[in-house]
């Protein structure tokens, strides 16, 4: 065999002629050139991730008995808890949580990437007699400039 021979040298043979799709196999290149740009990165974005997460809550809290409530927790690097009041996306990757720190208030800035959230319920206070009854707390999640409430 001639030292020219793509088996030989390690490479590969070309076919002779090339259709795209003929194979079976998309073009990615065709098909990555199609989708717009902003939802080509739509499923990495803050805002999804928020979304996403309202959504859960809010079927979440619809399964749970009247005396429970979610609560929303994510984790500082210190390895101090917040408990989530809002949270809204700040750019494309980045989340801002308000909450509270041992009941103090705070504002945490995170890229969503190193974000770790727990979900769990907590069993409504009872009204003291002649009190209001309290509204249940809910979680604003703030995406796009409009707001989720769950």
């Amino acid at each position: 065999m001639a030292m020219n021979d793509p088996l030989k040298s390690g490479g590969l043979r070309k076919p002779y002629i090339t259709m795209p799709g003929a194979t079976g196999m998309p073009d990615m290149k065709d098909i990555l050139a199609s989708v717009p740009k902003e939802q080509e990165h739509r499923f990495e974005s803050a805002g999804e991730f928020i979304t996403r997460l309202a959504h859960r809550v809010t079927r979440w809290r619809e399964s749970l008995p009247e005396d429970q409530i979610p609560v929303v927790l994510t984790f500082l690097p210190t390895g101090d808890v917040v408990e989530v009041v809002t949270v809204g996306e700040d750019g494309h990757s980045s989340v801002v949580i308000e909450g509270l720190v041992n009941d103090s208030p705070c504002m945490f800035i995170s890229h969503q990437a190193s974000l770790q959230i727990l979900c769990y319920t907590r069993e409504v206070e009872d009204e003291e007699e002649g009190e209001e009854p309290k509204k249940k707390r809910t979680i604003g999640f703030h995406v796009g400039g409009e707001e989720i409430e769950a």
